[in-house]
């Protein structure tokens, strides 16, 4: 594992790697080690456990996984038998509420360069406070084109605020309409394609209404989960007055980089220098970085002095991979914007993959890293 090979690893988690393999030693194929697994069919039963992961197999794979325990996962590995409750369950996948996207909260329709890639790991926050225990019927999003990654994206932050395994966006996901939409299955090449690949869930749509209760999502709730993201919407100022704050970490790949994302990367480092008082580090599973390599990606992304660690996660890690005298974290995942405060008591702030590379750059953040599409276009709220 690249982990091992870092000048900072500490002891601890080659510890954790030695159960690990003995785990997986058994079974057969041998795992990927990712949190971001996309391989598994509309309607099989799996044991997963990691809660991104989860929301994704069920909501966007239409496969059927509870949200397992340390364990508990391995046992269902081992017997191939699963517990018939919870999202295994039909009946316990219909959704119970709608959540409703006004017209002037969307990106305009089809229109991918009008919105960055934050809006989705930003709604996914959104939708999760407002569904709880809930499933959702998420409507709204009908014309907005989202890709396998976007989806990615948006199950880790739904998956973080969120109790409830999965959820149904009419138009992107396989059971809300009973027809091919943007799921992925049956390829282990799922997580680099950008583009939807076709599952549907099995005896068509499971939607036999509209759920009665609806909630509303409007501008203001992306703008307040943004600022809530984004360093609280605290901005602390230097002796001159000056809110421009120094970033000493960027965290990206939670949950794992794809190929897309590296390949996406690249480009944007391409040609620039990273401040020298700035860590790039990035999470990513052992067989995109494979790929990556081939590609090249590595190498370019090793130039601008990023470094690309497999077979482990954020939500894991503590110092000294988080340097010990980081104060910022910069990274583009709602998920780890959540919990990096308490997982390594740092301050997090929120941005697109291309403000995270800015920030690299300058080695350092505005006092508001808030996108353009936040700004109010067909309505102003009051």
């Amino acid at each position: 594992p690249r982990w091992l090979t870092h000048p900072s690893y500490p002891h601890h988690l080659f510890k954790a790697h030695c159960p690990a393999k003995a785990r997986s030693r058994p079974l057969s194929p041998p795992p990927p080690h990712t949190h971001a697994p996309l391989y598994a069919a509309a309607g099989e039963h799996v044991g997963w456990g990691e809660s991104n992961a989860v929301v994704f197999a069920n909501s966007v794979l239409g496969a059927r996984t509870q949200k397992y325990a340390d364990f508990l996962d391995a046992c269902i590995a081992l017997t191939g038998r699963a517990p018939a409750a919870g999202a295994h369950l039909s009946s316990e996948r219909r959704p119970t509420l709608t959540l409703r996207l006004c017209p002037w909260a969307l990106p305009p329709p089809d229109t991918r360069a009008a919105v960055d890639d934050a809006f989705w790991p930003l709604l996914g926050y959104v939708c999760g406070r407002l569904a709880g225990g809930r499933v959702p019927l998420i409507l709204g999003l009908e014309g907005v084109r989202a890709s396998i990654k976007d989806l990615q994206a948006f199950c880790a932050a739904f998956g973080t605020t969120a109790a409830a395994p999965l959820f149904h966006i009419c138009g992107h996901t396989p059971a809300a309409d009973g027809e091919p939409k943007a799921a992925a299955a049956g390829s282990v090449l799922a997580s680099e394609l950008d583009g939807p690949i076709l599952a549907s869930e099995p005896g068509g749509s499971i939607l036999a209404s509209e759920p009665g209760e609806v909630h509303l999502i409007d501008l203001l709730q992306l703008r307040e989960a943004f600022d809530a993201l984004d360093g609280g919407g605290h901005r602390p100022t230097d002796e001159a007055g000056s809110e421009t704050e120094p970033v000493q970490l960027i965290a990206l790949g939670n949950p794992h980089a794809s190929l897309g994302e590296l390949s996406a990367l690249a480009a944007l480092t391409r040609g620039r220098e990273r401040h020298r008082s700035v860590r790039m580090i990035v999470m990513v599973g052992r067989y995109v970085l494979y790929l990556a390599s081939a590609e090249g990606y590595v190498r370019e992304l090793e130039r601008f002095g990023a470094t690309l660690l497999s077979d482990t996660c954020w939500c894991m890690l503590g110092e000294p991979v988080v340097p010990p005298t980081a104060v910022t974290i910069v990274t583009n995942s709602a998920k780890y914007a959540h919990y990096a405060p308490g997982l390594t008591g740092r301050r997090a702030r929120f941005t697109s993959l291309a403000g995270c590379v800015q920030a690299a750059v300058d080695g350092s953040v505005g006092p508001s890293a808030r996108p353009g599409w936040l700004a109010s276009r067909a309505r102003t709220e009051k």
